[in-house]
């Protein structure tokens, strides 16, 4: 077996809504072995990953999987569930997966969830692994012990912290943009001029000094102390000898901390005499300089977490302890309670393990204890002299019993500092009782504090902190995500995504788009290319000035990543046809609609999906979308015009007199402008525009555009090198008509030569080539359907040649040609700059010569040698 291409499905795609890895796999001699030729195969997998038995499979029950692994599957449909139960059993929450055969003898297409990349990639390589293991090993089982403890190690070392996983989480649930930016904790929540930043429980819109202050215990004090908020008696020194001198003034018992320490680290509480603080002293780290020397409170160690001044949650801490059993020692008991399932390492876990370093060794030592104590039976003692959960204490979620005026006081603490998010350390015998300063105090305000105890206590109800911390960011969906405008199919896309945005520009307000020819920044273009695909969307949805995307979402981008977005707001749909099939899987015209259609499934409630009643699949997706559709047709007697006009749902068609025509809701038909006065319409010839134009307005009338304003915004969308580069636009040059397009499939070039047919006086010379990943009877197709509307045919090569051998796709559109014009009229000339020149040459004044290109830039150095008059670069 190899793996050809891996591919990394972040956004929606065509297999799920979730992430997915998609993989090309090439089975070589295993395609020749399903499972049930390969003695004891099915029997050593199912005792090795026993909860494969649990997996239902396309059968839709459990034990269906291993139903098909007796009776006969292939590798890479095994491999496919054995990555998802290995992802399982390392504690990462997966279960979808598909696995398609490929059109060559051999290759499949595996695909399955994952949570983070490189240990979603991880499972695959380690099952290849041990499928390679049981072909090889004869009757024993391979250990996979190891495999798993490798996986569960990655997928924890690489994937967001807890707090920052539990915002993100919230986030998505509430449909709210969330995306990780670098390796890090960093996210970006909502997008555009929206978007606000999160980094752990740090946001936008938490202030510099507010953290500088919590992060010195002292300043925290002070600031505390001047707004009368109770805060233990101590002192901040900076030497050792002044830990003893403070010691007096502040009497025992006492806490000694770093003055800058932080998750606990270095803390040691309720010193209760000078022999005691000596110990403690002659273990400390000598790295530290500087401490805080305070009074210690008897009573309950509390976390109070506030947000956005409310408080959201509440833990009660306990300090690790362990229970001795009179024969092992301390640091063995510690390791024994390490092995509970609940603790792991760092923060991937309900509970962190307990140390085994010097702030252990330093704690017992005030005891007389060491880590090779051994305690008598039944003995509690406590090893760490604080309750953070990040030196292996519980929490116990106490938030309901918190008093008010605890309450109070805490979100008073974090208004003091200046924190949005804030951790309030709280002592305190009864946190249900009324404040009582005699024997409650605030020992410290947090920045960043963690989230994790609030959401797997150790004991109680789980609090959504997460929640509480996106909902003080944003109120709504529509706070945090700007307006989102996917407009997909197989032609029409770019012209009808440059239509919308130039409907909905005005001031105040700027627009980012991506199509097939760059990224646009209001009239800023920041890349140029084919730019449909979700990297260029994300640099748009990114870009902090935009306030509204308009994005071009071409097949090969959702095949490659996923969609950009989790949801839009509105989707387009301009038409499908048999294009690009026989690629990554898409065999069918059904899985091309398929996969189309997932724009419109992405839309939210209130949004709108632009159909185009005139194509029957197209119009199907009505019935996979939440949003309300909006029906567009050529054709006023279209069925699905007719029902939205007497359900009193809009809709925008073509009358039989020429007008554009929009129902509103409610079932009233207002006349909008005449189609021919239009001049995208190329005076009423360009149906296909006419098509985009009705598409473009209902996306645009969906947004909230005024009537008015949309028919001078369509007046002045002029098809030319400035508002539709590349879209058909004319120019007169020498007394020749120059047409230039990109129509590159069946489907365009009917409505390019349809439009043509109604412009053309005399002659039509085409210049033309053909995408190599086309099927051969398309690419004769392209033939016949240009050579029949030709008088002269210039066939080129795209640079790009798609797996085609030199000149191969040029030859059949020469032999389709041949059935319609004589071969002295068929010229081939590969490269494209030349083919132009070669038209231009054949021609005389009165010709119409027809440039279908592949590469705009030698469409512009065409036309500076031909007229220096005519500017591209407008």
């Amino acid at each position: 077996m190899k793996i050809n291409r891996v591919r990394y499905l972040r956004g929606p795609n065509y297999f799920n809504y979730r992430p997915m890895i998609w993989i090309e796999l090439d089975l070589e001699e295993l395609e020749f072995q399903p499972s049930s030729k390969i003695p004891g195969f099915a029997d050593k997998l199912l005792e090795i990953l026993p909860g494969l038995a649990k997996h239902t499979c396309s059968r839709g029950y459990e034990g269906g999987f291993a139903e098909r692994l007796r009776e006969g599957t292939w590798m890479g449909h095994i491999l496919e569930h054995m990555a998802i139960e290995l992802q399982i059993m390392a504690g990462i929450d997966v279960k979808h997966g598909k696995t398609i055969t490929g059109g060559e003898k051999g290759i499949y297409y595996v695909t399955y969830e994952y949570k983070e990349q490189k240990s979603g990639f991880l499972a695959f390589e380690l099952a290849m692994d041990i499928a390679g293991k049981i072909l090889k090993s004869g009757k024993a089982a391979p250990d996979i012990s190891g495999s798993v403890a490798t996986l569960g190690t990655a997928y924890y070392e690489n994937k967001l912290g807890p707090s920052t996983e539990a915002i993100y989480e919230a986030a998505l649930a509430m449909k709210i943009p969330a995306e990780r930016v670098r390796k890090d904790s960093l996210l970006r929540l909502g997008t555009g001029s929206k978007q606000k930043w999160v980094q752990a429980t740090i946001t936008s819109e938490t202030p510099f000094l507010a953290v500088e202050n919590s992060c010195d215990k002292q300043a925290t004090k002070d600031i505390l102390q001047s707004c009368g908020l109770p805060v233990p008696k101590g002192e901040a020194v900076t030497e050792l000898s002044g830990i003893f001198k403070a010691s007096k003034s502040i009497g025992y018992p006492l806490v000694v901390k770093p003055l800058s320490g932080r998750q606990g680290q270095g803390v040691i509480t309720n010193i209760m005499n000078r022999d005691e603080l000596f110990n403690v002293v002659n273990c400390l780290d000598k790295h530290v300089k500087d401490y805080i020397v305070e009074k210690y409170y008897e009573g309950n160690d509390y976390r109070l977490l506030v947000v956005g001044k409310k408080l959201a949650a509440a833990s009660m801490r306990i300090p690790p302890f362990i229970i001795g059993n009179g024969q092992d020692s301390i640091r063995k008991l510690i390791a024994i309670e390490n092995t509970n399932p609940l603790r792991g390492e760092g923060h991937e876990k309900p509970m962190t393990k307990i140390p085994l370093n010097y702030t252990v060794s330093c704690f017992l030592e005030k005891f007389d204890l060491s880590l090779d104590s051994i305690p008598e039976k039944g003995q509690v003692v406590q090893v760490v002299g604080n309750a953070n959960l990040s030196t292996g204490g519980q929490a116990i979620d106490v938030t309901e019993e918190v008093h008010p005026e605890v309450a109070e006081i805490a979100v008073n603490a974090a208004m003091a500092v200046g924190l949005d998010v804030a951790g309030i350390d709280f002592i305190s015998k009864d946190i249900s009782k009324p404040f009582d300063p005699a024997n409650s105090v605030i020992i410290e305000v947090n920045a960043a504090p963690g989230i994790r105890m609030h959401h797997y206590p150790s004991k109680g109800k789980s609090r959504n902190a997460g929640k509480a911390i996106v909902e003080h960011l944003f109120n709504s969906r529509g706070e945090a995500a700007i307006p989102v405008i996917a407009v997909t199919g197989t032609n029409g896309k770019t012209t009808t995504t440059r239509l919308i945005k130039h409907l909905l520009e005005g001031p105040g307000k700027t627009i980012g788009m991506t199509n097939s020819d760059g990224v646009y920044i209001g009239n800023r273009c920041i890349d140029e290319g084919d730019c449909s695909g979700p990297i260029s969307a994300r640099k748009v949805l990114a870009n902090p000035a935009v306030d509204l995307a308009v994005l071009e979402t071409a097949r090969g981008g959702m095949l490659r990543e996923g969609l950009a977005f989790r949801h839009c707001d509105a989707a387009v749909v301009t038409n499908v046809d048999e294009d690009h099939l026989g690629l990554d899987g898409i065999d069918t015209f059904g899985q091309l609609v398929k996969l189309k259609r997932l724009i419109t499934e992405v839309v939210i409630d209130e949004g709108h999906s632009i159909l185009n009643a005139d194509d029957p699949e197209v119009a199907k997706m009505a019935e996979y979308t939440k949003g309300q559709v909006i029906f567009t047709s050529l054709n006023e007697k279209n069925e699905h015009i007719q029902q939205s006009i007497t359900n009193g749902n809009p809709a925008w068609f073509l009358n039989d007199d020429g007008w554009i025509i929009h129902a509103e809701i409610g079932g009233e038909l207002v006349r909008f402008l005449p189609a021919a006065e239009i001049p995208v319409t190329i005076e009423g010839s360009a149906r296909h525009n006419i098509a985009n134009l009705l598409q473009a307005l209902a996306a645009a009338k969906s947004q909230g555009a005024e009537l008015e304003i949309l028919k001078e915004k369509s007046l002045t969308f002029i098809p030319d090198f400035r508002y539709s580069k590349g879209r058909f636009n004319i120019l007169e040059i020498k007394g020749r008509n120059v047409i230039v397009d990109y129509a590159h499939n069946i489907a365009g070039l009917q409505a390019v030569f349809g439009t043509v047919a109604a412009l053309k006086k005399n002659r039509l010379l085409t210049v033309l080539s053909a995408p190599g990943d086309r099927l051969d009877s398309d690419i004769m197709e392209m033939g016949k359907i240009s050579a029949s509307q030709t008088d002269l045919f210039v066939i080129k090569e795209d640079s790009d040649l798609r797996g085609r051998k030199p000149l191969e796709a040029a030859f059949l559109l020469e032999k389709a040609a041949l059935h319609y014009i004589q071969r002295e009229k068929i010229h081939i000339v590969p490269e494209e700059l030349e083919a132009f020149r070669k038209a231009w040459e054949l021609s005389v004044p009165g010709d119409t010569l027809l440039l279908l290109y592949e590469e705009f830039t030698k469409v512009k150095e065409f036309i500076a040698a031909t007229d220096s008059k005519t500017s591209i670069d407008r």
